[in-house]
């Protein structure tokens, strides 16, 4: 009964909290007739504080462009039941939909299949004729636009799994989905005056209508409350890391060394157990993995052998957001792995993210029950005790891990050079399975650099480099990020002109410049 009481409580929560939100948007955004003629498409999601960024880029575009603002829900619907609350809640203009149309969203669109089956068909035939292997899955094109990575890990996350067989008869049920949902936008976008597009991921079904916009030299913006990108055909996920160090030597050196002071210091931070803004960003554990840990049972064996640590990923998780990896997908790596612990006489522990484990405990117990010498470590097991226990080398695809341990002058090695760290010289970045596998046996006698001052350096592009929406964001580490109406009572508690009109000119110069990333310097 308590829990019921709480949870109505919510609800008339979040209802006076969205009805405040949209009522400062009817005064903040006032209507203006725009041209029938041009669109600008908005991603429609739930993501409650992306609104409040989505209502001044949508509304800025708007105004450049003399367009109508054009909600759209950029895929299919999973089941029957979520297209029918879909549709209900649009023909009520209720939920999320009252909240878009506050701030001057005019009509709402959703895919449907337009494509003839013959035609269908024979761009399916077209695919699988050339689809031999997974990997193959990669060469996937339409109208001369790659979408291989996209259905990939699309088709993963849609079904939970780690790896794909492309003769299930799913897997070819999906891609006539895809099919039609390629073909839905391109016509779409082909037979509308749409001058911008703006979406929340460029990864999964999501990147679709991005990758199409940029083939037609359509402007596209991937935003939320911790990002704004602008995308084009060299730029179409938000992988951004590749030119840190380049991009830190043209500060002035008086600048350089205040923004390093200010990591170390939060760096001091995290490695004392404390949260930071890494800890939103990187979508970290509340609880700590480093810092004092409680005297526990000892995870690392006491030997002479070689420790090493695999850092593992969520399976079904995007494994091509920032690009390829050396391997089809984490599946394939850690099988990889498995084969390896079989030939090396090393102790090898595989470690889960906290947030991820349960999620990943059939395919995990699969590989514990194939490759004998794996040991599951606990996922709430600190980093701090398993440094202290004396691991000797870290494996992963392109975790934070690749930071933390080369802290502590711990080789990490990174299974794809599509890495947060690739821009630094403290984690090797083997480019080829032969490279990896000779990486992983001399380990060794690879050129690492643990410089500290390469890594504050890093942390500060990563993390301190960035556009937060809300002014505190950095400072105030023990708020959490939220997807719920509690974002839009966080901004109007914040909100004030400045603050409006800081935010407004920051996107409008940001438009212009045409810059990949929106930079909007916080200080402490």
């Amino acid at each position: 009964m308590m829990a019921l009481r709480l949870f109505i409580k919510k609800i008339f929560l979040y209802r006076r909290i969205t009805k405040d939100f949209i009522n400062h948007n009817s005064i903040f955004f006032k209507k203006v007739k725009r041209s029938k003629k041009k669109k600008i498409l908005l991603e429609i999601n739930n993501m409650r504080d992306s609104h409040i960024v989505y209502s001044y880029l949508s509304n800025v575009l708007s105004k450049k462009f003399d367009a109508e603002i054009y909600g759209f829900y950029p895929r299919y619907f999973n089941t029957f039941i979520n297209f029918f609350i879909f549709k209900i809640k649009l023909f009520f203009k209720i939920d999320y939909f009252k909240v878009y149309s506050s701030f001057n969203v005019s009509n709402f669109i959703y895919p449907k299949n337009i494509l003839k089956h013959e035609i269908l068909f024979k761009i399916k035939k077209k695919i699988f004729d050339n689809l031999k292997t997974k990997n193959d899955i990669y060469d996937i094109s339409i109208s001369n636009i790659n979408i291989g990575d996209l259905i990939y890990d699309a088709y993963l996350r849609r079904y939970n799994l780690p790896t794909i067989n492309i003769k299930e008869k799913r897997f070819s049920i999906f891609i006539e989905r895809i099919i039609t949902l390629f073909n839905f936008w391109e016509e779409y976008l082909k037979n509308n005056h749409v001058k911008a597009v703006i979406v929340s991921h460029t990864t999964y079904e999501f990147g679709i209508i991005l990758r199409i916009s940029t083939h037609l030299n359509i402007p596209v913006y991937s935003a939320a409350a911790g990002f704004l990108y602008s995308h084009d055909k060299n730029n179409l996920t938000s992988f951004e890391m590749r030119e840190y160090k380049k991009e830190f030597s043209l500060f002035p050196i008086s600048e350089k060394e205040n923004k390093k002071k200010l990591s170390k210091k939060i760096l001091k931070q995290k490695f004392s157990g404390m949260k930071t803004i890494e800890n939103k960003v990187s979508l970290l554990p509340a609880n700590k993995l480093f810092g004092e840990f409680k005297s526990v049972k000892r995870v690392v064996t006491e030997s002479n052998n070689t420790n090493c640590l695999i850092a593992a990923h969520h399976f079904s998780d995007a494994p091509n957001a920032w690009g390829r990896l050396l391997f089809n997908d984490f599946y394939d790596w850690i099988n990889f792995l498995g084969n390896l612990s079989d030939e090396l006489d090393y102790n090898w522990y595989i470690k889960f993210h906290p947030m991820e484990y349960e999620e990943n405990k059939d395919v995990a117990n699969y590989f514990l029950k194939k490759f004998k010498n794996f040991n599951l470590v606990n996922p709430d097991i600190s980093h701090e005790q398993l440094i202290s226990e004396g691991i000797d080398l870290v494996l992963t695809a392109y975790g934070t891990i690749g930071m933390e341990y080369a802290y502590h002058q711990i080789p990490v090695i990174n299974a794809s050079l599509n890495n947060p760290h690739i821009s630094y010289n403290f984690n090797h970045n083997p480019k080829n399975l032969k490279e990896y596998k000779e990486s992983i046996l001399n380990f060794k006698n690879l050129d690492i650099n643990y410089s500290k001052d390469e890594i504050e350096e890093y942390f500060y592009m990563r993390y301190l480099n960035a556009f937060y929406l809300y002014p505190d964001e950095i400072t105030n580490s023990e708020i959490e990020i939220t997807h719920t109406p509690l974002a839009y009572s966080r901004w109007l508690g914040l909100f004030n002109n400045t603050v409006h009109n800081d935010l407004l000119e920051k996107i409008e110069k940001f438009i212009v410049s045409k810059k990949f990333k929106l930079i909007d310097e916080k200080k402490l």
